[in-house]
């Protein structure tokens, strides 16, 4: 396909009006779009605070609004509400398969249950590496929902220890203000003899200074097991900062790590077959009718068996945008696979081990964008 059709598709689509803006601001009008919002509200389980951050309104103009009794600026309220309803009727058009279990999901779930059984006199450590696209923080937040002892909270490079621990605090329902002497008493004082496991993502930006805040008040003083989740970085903090004068601390902090996951060296485990089988991502992919052929598998399984290339969140952008493109009538090959890559200009191409121009596998007749 070189006639930009995947591009010219999604133009198309970003165009299609769903919901229009209403021409009078009428009572009909209002009651009709107060019913539908009410509706995705219920759906969607939110709050109206929720939603009228949403929107940029304050909480009291969306609720009078949604009980017909608003008396403000109806037509600017009803153009907001639009706007919202067509965001969500797109984003419930496109294919969400969430959580399934993979071999990634099984690894994880199996560090965080190992941690916790040899969390006995003290919390022991659990570290999970891996870069980009490897759906940790989905797996996570998976096993934080099914397991009631278990919080999820995810970090950023922004937050200082004090704001970490107000965070932790928060995931706890515990009151978050104050020093950080006085948050970090409030979690051991809560957190002692009561088995919780404490995990947070997007750890890769953590300092040797709070990796040992974090070891001292989780593992130490609230006994409690602690997974750490980030991309290379932290390993390389783990690592390499041990040899540094000052940094003794972390001889502490690794002493109690029971094991780290690595999945990074399992997906680029070319031989091993890497992380992500044909059954699961045939699984992930494909939907809507459909069928992925044998080339597209694989092309998704090189991807994802590539550093740097985002992996799944790359084959996520793929595959939904050949189907919100229409791009695809029955299946989709490994030719549309590039041709999405390419016509959609991911940075990802560099790291990528695919041919603009070969042999496709099942026609055997030249094509663009089959798999090298």
């Amino acid at each position: 396909m070189t006639d930009g059709k995947i591009i010219k598709g999604l133009e198309q689509e970003a165009q299609t009006i769903l919901e229009r803006m209403p021409m009078e601001t009428t009572a009909i009008e209002i009651e009709k779009k107060a019913d539908m919002l009410s509706q995705l509200i219920e759906q969607n389980g939110w709050t109206h605070s929720q939603v009228a951050k949403m929107i940029g309104v304050h909480q009291s103009r969306l609720s009078q609004f949604l009980n017909g009794k608003y008396r403000g600026d109806n037509k600017k309220m009803l153009n907001l509400i639009t706007n919202l309803l067509n965001t969500y009727d797109r984003k419930g058009r496109q294919k969400s398969v969430g959580y399934i279990e993979t071999a990634v999901a099984k690894k994880i779930q199996a560090i965080i249950r190992n941690t916790e059984a040899l969390s006995t006199d003290e919390g022991k450590i659990g570290i999970i590496i891996g870069d980009g696209g490897h759906g940790k923080s989905l797996c996570l937040r998976h096993y934080a929902e099914a397991n009631q002892n278990t919080i999820y909270v995810e970090l950023d490079s922004a937050m200082n220890s004090t704001a970490m621990f107000a965070a932790i605090a928060e995931a706890f329902k515990l009151d978050a203000g104050g020093s950080l002497s006085s948050i970090t008493r409030r979690l051991i004082g809560y957190l002692q003899n009561r088995l919780m496991v404490v995990m947070l993502d997007e750890a890769s930006s953590l300092t040797v200074k709070k990796l040992d805040q974090l070891r001292q008040v989780i593992a130490v003083k609230s006994r409690c097991p602690l997974i750490l989740s980030g991309n290379d970085d932290l390993r390389k903090t783990l690592i390499e900062q041990r040899s540094r004068r000052g940094y003794g601390s972390l001889d502490q902090f690794v002493s109690r790590c029971t094991c780290i996951l690595d999945l990074n060296a399992l997906a680029n485990d070319r031989n091993g077959g890497g992380l992500y089988t044909v059954r699961e991502l045939r699984e992930l992919y494909q939907y809507g009718g459909v069928r992925l052929t044998d080339s597209a598998l694989n092309s998704l399984r090189k991807i994802c068996m590539t550093p740097w290339s985002g992996r799944l969140r790359t084959c996520d952008v793929i595959i939904a945008s050949l189907h919100t493109s229409k791009a695809v009538e029955k299946q989709i090959d490994a030719g549309l696979i590039v041709d999405a890559i390419n016509q959609l200009g991911l940075p990802v191409q560099a790291y990528l081990p695919i041919s603009a121009r070969t042999i496709t596998e099942e026609t055997g007749q030249g094509q663009v964008g089959a798999v090298a």
